[in-house]
């Protein structure tokens, strides 16, 4: 058994957006499940060939939650992991190890500026943190959350974002639509979160950078960063790799 191995139980799923739901889970020996915002646990789910296939989900709901387990996903045409997750039924159960990751803040850091930049369900781990940057904005620390997404509908967990930054003067949240018309609603652009960089007055020397979710979009905001002046200590990433099997 693997280091921090346990059960998990399906407790039910609801949908975000068209196409990505959220699944809820809590411990089967009901002891608490401390973790870090930004995290992600790995479920171990058994293949037809008998060998054991890991995959990984941030965590979506804050640590206060002290038994629960939210993850947000997208299924994938296919894939076997979204035939499994996607079926599952009140009271099932499913290993699990984790907490993992080190896409977290950090106590020591003091940026001026935290800039988060998601596409999809790259941005799960940021709602977990929110309660985390409540803490920070009291400190008169700016944060911008950037979510790339192709359509208005698909802009998840759009309202908690929204919410927060009406509470908190110093938070902004930008949604970026790779497919969306000419007019857009406020929090909402045109285009993808990487194009935003310019706009945004950044200082290298003060502001930290997460960055979350599709690959691509991920090298190129290094490079375009890189290019501003930021060095890659002063970036965190974490990829999001779409599997079939």
């Amino acid at each position: 058994m693997e280091q921090n191995q346990f059960k998990v139980e399906f407790i039910a799923s609801k949908m975000l957006t068209p196409s990505v739901a959220e699944l809820s889970f809590r411990r089967l020996d009901k002891l608490p499940f401390p973790f870090v915002p930004g995290q992600f646990i790995t479920f171990l789910l058994p293949h037809p060939s008998g060998k054991i296939v890991p995959r990984s989900y941030s965590l979506a709901n804050s640590p206060s939650q002290t038994n629960q387990l939210d993850i947000a996903i997208a299924p994938v045409q296919g894939g076997f992991a979204t035939n499994i997750l996607f079926n599952l039924k009140s009271g099932d159960l499913l290993d699990c190890v984790g907490p993992k990751g080190r896409l977290i803040l950090q106590e020591a850091e003091e940026p001026n500026h935290y800039l988060l930049v998601a596409t999809g369900t790259g941005v799960a781990p940021y709602r977990s943190m929110l309660p985390t940057l409540a803490e920070r904005l009291e400190e008169d620390k700016k944060v911008t959350l950037l979510l790339g997404v192709r359509y208005a509908s698909d802009l998840l967990y759009a309202e908690d974002f929204i919410a927060f930054a009406q509470k908190y003067p110093h938070f902004h949240f930008r949604g970026y639509l790779s497919r969306a018309s000419a007019e857009t609603p406020p929090y909402q652009y045109i285009g993808y979160v990487q194009s935003a960089f310019e706009s945004l007055d950044l200082n290298p020397m003060t502001d930290l950078v997460y960055l979350c979710g599709n690959p691509y979009m991920i090298d190129e905001s290094i490079q375009q960063l890189q290019n501003m002046g930021f060095n890659l200590q002063s970036i965190r990433r974490e990829k999001y790799i779409s599997r079939r099997v």
